[in-house]
């Protein structure tokens, strides 16, 4: 039996999804392994699973190039022997004169080739180029079979990772809080009351750095990342307090 313990208090979402990855990822031997695809949130559990029951193991994660969110986990037992992460970048550029690609287009293009999407990196769409980070094994099959995203053609090919450069996208914005706390943010991102937060709260439909909470109460710092249900993810960037009515000052970076 697992110890679980540091799920105390946890939410539906972490349990299930801390069972799901004792029951996928083998824990079992001496190898070194590397895991499909994980969300932010499977990767801060996977964490913890491994300090709370294999903490003779290591874990690295990479997505293919540095700024990317969904990862392969590395589970490292044996630090003299490597194994790959086995990640391909595909890459497409279009003519978006007439038509345009948008993230969801291509995640819909991807579920239609009847793929579990833990093979699926990131998805990065820019203003005429489209990235793909992929597990290996199924890149040619990607290549072959995803040619078309919504009513534009396109023709997939392997690119190193050397040579992809973007930059995640924001748009910003400033709020005025009396407070730092979670509730009162989320109050001005949404434009809503707080007991309409609280209801937010309540129904799981806030994140605080990729984990559920209900605590509105928590403070919030520098560089965490408010994710919030119909509304978007949302990136504290700067904040000043002004001396007088000590009300904070806040840069939001809304990410697009």
């Amino acid at each position: 039996m697992k110890n679980l313990n540091f799920l105390y208090s946890a939410s539906k979402e972490e349990i299930e999804t801390a069972e799901n990855l004792l029951q996928t990822i083998d824990f079992s031997n001496n190898r070194n392994r590397v895991t499909f695809f994980l969300t932010q949130f499977e990767q801060i559990i996977l964490e913890k699973i491994i300090i709370y029951n294999y903490p003779e193991l290591k874990v690295e994660f990479f997505g293919g190039v540095t700024n990317l969110e969904r990862k392969k986990a590395k589970l490292v037992a044996n630090e003299y022997y490597n194994v790959d992460f086995e990640i391909t970048c595909l890459k497409a550029t279009y003519n978006n004169k007439f038509n345009t690609i948008r993230h969801k287009d291509v995640l819909g293009a991807i579920h239609n080739l009847g793929i579990n999407f833990n093979r699926f990196g990131d998805i990065v769409v820019e203003e005429n180029t489209l990235y793909i980070f992929v597990d290996s094994n199924i890149s040619d099959f990607v290549i072959m079979n995803l040619t078309k995203i919504g009513k534009i053609n396109i023709t997939l090919k392997k690119v190193s990772v050397l040579d992809v450069k973007f930059e995640k996208k924001f748009e910003n914005f400033e709020i005025v809080s009396s407070s730092f706390r979670l509730d009162s943010i989320v109050a001005k991102i949404t434009n809503k009351s707080r007991s309409k937060v609280k209801e937010f709260l309540m129904q799981d439909f806030i994140k605080l750095n990729h984990v559920v909470t209900k605590n509105g109460e928590k403070s919030c710092n520098i560089g965490d990342i408010i994710s919030i249900r119909k509304y978007g993810r949302f990136i504290i960037k700067e904040k000043t307090q002004n001396k007088k009515s000590l009300k904070y000052r806040i840069t939001i970076g809304r990410v697009i």
